[in-house]
């Protein structure tokens, strides 16, 4: 009777676990390039970064997006250079905070259905995308393409 059950359970568990993996939606960060589309799983809650060279103040640049729903939201943007056309005061709503080694532009509420850019190369850009600890040297599969992220939510399977 108890081989029985405990086989009943891991066949529901096992059901279960297929019935989550076909049909229960996951975050899902979709990279369109020239020849098709990527995509990447972002765990719930996770953040991203894109970072890259500013073009004209070659500086680093970390923009850190927060996927939710159908948006990709702007959490914070860290800049080294600090040159015309950026505020010099808070802006509401968000912040802006000076460290040691970043300029922060926290909050801001801003957010798109995506989020379009042209990649660079190891000299000129260099575009990463970090989701956790996975890093992407956009710059080397990309090179001078460009790229739209967009939010897809699919099962895993």
């Amino acid at each position: 009777m108890r081989k029985k059950l405990s086989l009943i359970l891991l066949c529901l568990l096992l059901l279960f676990a297929e019935i989550y993996l076909l049909f229960v939606p996951q975050y899902w960060l979709c990279l369109s390039h020239a020849s098709g589309r990527d995509g990447f799983l972002v765990p719930l809650g996770q953040g991203m970064v894109l970072s890259y060279i500013h073009s004209l103040e070659r500086t680093p640049v970390e923009d850190v997006f927060i996927l939710q729903g159908d948006r990709i939201w702007l959490y914070e943007e860290r800049v080294k250079s600090h040159n015309a056309g950026l505020p010099t005061f808070d802006q509401y709503p968000g912040s802006m905070i000076k460290t040691k080694d970043w300029l922060i532009f926290r909050g801001g509420r801003r957010h798109w259905p995506y989020v379009q850019c042209r990649v660079g190369n190891d000299s000129i850009g260099e575009n990463i995308l970090t989701i956790g600890r996975e890093r992407y040297e956009l710059y080397n599969t990309y090179r001078g393409e460009s790229i739209r992220l967009n939010v897809l939510m699919r099962p895993l399977l």
